[in-house]
């Protein structure tokens, strides 16, 4: 694996490795993609997966969740300014005592995260996004972007 948009993986006795970073709907459908290297932190993603929705936002309010990775006050302020309702989980620092949770009745915050989970699941049925063969950056989003696709069509004939 090489080409652009590879980076030295901190978890993978830095080999290169890419990373898909994917904002989806509640539904798990695929609203925006972006592809970045192994090295790259997850908040320098967020801007563009933010500004480069493919379909026209309605007109109702949105949420927008995340976790730990995202608790950072310039990601605040990109989804403030475009109009979302933040859900980042607080990254605790060292003998930060636990705040509670502010949805009333529950103990801790509940489990969001499993939907883009499994939308990168659906993504890496196929073979040739499990393991990124295409040197160049551009071919292996095409890629992804006809897998997203699939299961867009699959989401509208199945439901």
């Amino acid at each position: 694996m090489g080409g652009s948009e590879t980076g030295k993986n901190p978890t993978d006795r830095a080999k290169l490795g890419s990373k898909i970073h994917i904002l989806v709907d509640q539904r798990g459908a695929p609203l925006a993609i972006h592809i970045s290297g192994a090295n790259q932190h997850d908040k320098w993603s967020v801007a563009h997966l933010v500004f480069h929705v493919v379909v026209k936002r309605p007109t109702t309010e949105q949420h927008f969740c995340a976790d730990k990775g995202y608790d950072y006050d310039d990601v605040f302020e990109v989804v403030l300014r475009q109009g979302y309702i933040p859900h980042i989980k607080h990254r605790r620092l060292k003998n930060e005592p636990p705040d509670p949770c502010p949805v009333p009745g529950e103990l801790r915050y509940p489990a969001r995260r499993w939907v883009v989970e499994r939308t990168l699941a659906w993504l890496v049925k196929r073979r040739s996004l499990r393991t990124r063969w295409c040197k160049k950056s551009s071919n292996w989003l095409a890629f992804v972007q006809l897998a997203c696709a699939s299961i867009l069509c699959d989401m509208a004939i199945f439901g």
